[in-house]
C-alpha cells in the first residue's frame, strides 16, 4: 500500500525538517496530516499539507507536533519502525477521545490523547503472535506525536477504567486455528 489516508489532523511541522536540518530549529509551520506512509526500516511517516499550500511527503513522526514544543528524540517517538509496505489505518471509535499514558524507552511516562491506529499486515512479523504490533498514534499533552504499541500504553476513562494492568501478563505466542496446528 505504501500510502494510506488518515483522519485529517491539524498539526505543526518542525521547520528544521523543511530546511534539511540547516536552519529553522525551534520554529514551526501549521499543517494538516492527511496520509500515513510506510517504508520498512523507517519510522512512521506522514503526508502533510502546509498552510502555504505546499504538500510534503515522508515527514517523520518526530517532526510533527500538535503545538509548538521541545523536540522529542526519534527513539522516544516510536518503539518500532514500520513493519513493511502493507498496513491499514483506522480511527477506532472506541478509543476516540481517550486519554492515554505511554511508557517510553527512557522510562518516562507521558500523557496524551488518541488520534488513530496503524495496523500491519502481509509481513512476516505481523503474522507472528508475540511480534505483531499496532502503532497507535498519540498526540502527547506536551505537543509531540508518538506511535506506540498496545503493551506500552494504558488507556484512561474515569467512567469505568481503573488503571492497574497486571504486570505479570505475557504476550501471547500461539496462533489458533481449527483447521491445523499453527505453532
Amino acid at each position: 500500500m505504501l500510502l494510506g489516508e488518515t483522519p485529517y489532523v491539524s498539526c505543526f511541522v518542525r521547520n528544521e525538517f523543511l530546511f534539511d536540518q540547516q536552519k529553522g530549529h525551534g520554529e514551526f509551520t501549521p499543517a494538516i496530516v492527511f496520509a500515513f506512509r510506510a517504508e520498512p526500516a523507517r519510522v512512521p511517516m506522514f503526508q502533510v499539507m502546509l498552510n502555504s499550500g505546499a504538500q510534503w511527503a515522508r515527514v517523520p513522526i518526530h517532526m510533527i507536533c500538535s503545538k509548538p514544543c521541545d523536540p522529542l528524540p526519534v527513539e522516544q517517538s516510536t518503539w518500532w519502525d514500520s513493519y513493511g509496505y502493507e498496513f491499514t489505518v483506522v480511527a477506532l471509535p472506541f478509543l476516540k477521545g481517550h486519554a492515554v499514558t505511554a511508557l517510553a524507552r527512557d522510562g518516562q511516562i507521558r500523557k496524551g490523547n488518541y488520534l488513530f491506529t496503524v495496523d500491519w499486515m502481509k509481513t512476516g512479523w505481523s503474522e507472528v503472535p508475540d511480534q505483531h504490533k499496532n502503532h497507535h498514534v498519540i498526540a502527547l499533552e506536551s505537543g509531540p506525536w508518538i506511535a506506540y504499541p498496545n503493551n506500552r500504553l494504558v488507556w484512561h476513562d474515569p467512567s469505568w477504567i481503573t488503571p492497574a494492568p497486571n504486570r505479570e501478563w505475557q504476550t501471547p505466542t500461539k496462533n489458533y486455528s481449527v483447521e491445523g496446528d499453527m505453532k
